[in-house]
């Protein structure tokens, strides 16, 4: 008796290859390796999900800032840290604090040294340009020494940006 010949029986003795897939080719060992190296590994994943984080906290913040910032005038404090003897006088260095939630420039501070009622000497600078919720340093010149005398210092006006 005679076997039946089957089909894959007569492809081994023709050499007729039967048509594979082409996902298959592509799913052998190098195409493993090929996808483990495009893959995007964990920590970068990671980096990238903090960054967006960071980024919509900070788009957020400048939103609410924008919507419902603190929009009142400045409020310049004034205070005075020291008091230094220089080649042609004194110099009374101080410290512009601005409290309010508006930029204030061009900042005129005047500084006074008074006797009694009398006034002695005067001085002043201008800061240019001070942000809101900000401090800035500054400094006033005096020729008679300002610890014989009172002085008073304020800010004496500013502009709007």
């Amino acid at each position: 008796m005679m076997a039946a010949r089957t089909k894959h029986d007569t492809q081994k003795r023709t050499g007729a290859a039967k048509p594979v897939p082409i996902a298959q080719l592509r799913s052998g060992p190098d195409s493993q390796n090929q996808q483990e190296s495009n893959s995007i590994p964990i920590w970068e994943w990671m980096v990238a999900g903090l960054g967006l984080v960071i980024v919509t906290a900070v788009l957020g913040f400048l939103l609410y800032e924008a919507l419902r910032g603190n929009h009142l005038p400045p409020d310049v404090r004034l205070s005075v840290d020291s008091v230094a003897r220089t080649g042609n006088g004194y110099l009374v260095k101080i410290t512009a604090v601005n409290d309010g939630g508006s930029t204030a420039e061009g900042v005129i501070i005047e500084g006074q040294l008074k006797n009694g009622s009398d006034l002695v000497e005067r001085s002043e600078t201008t800061l240019d340009y001070l942000p809101p919720r900000s401090k800035k340093k500054a400094g006033l010149f005096f020729m008679k020494d300002p610890r014989q005398f009172e002085l008073q210092v304020r800010p004496f006006g500013y502009e709007e940006p």
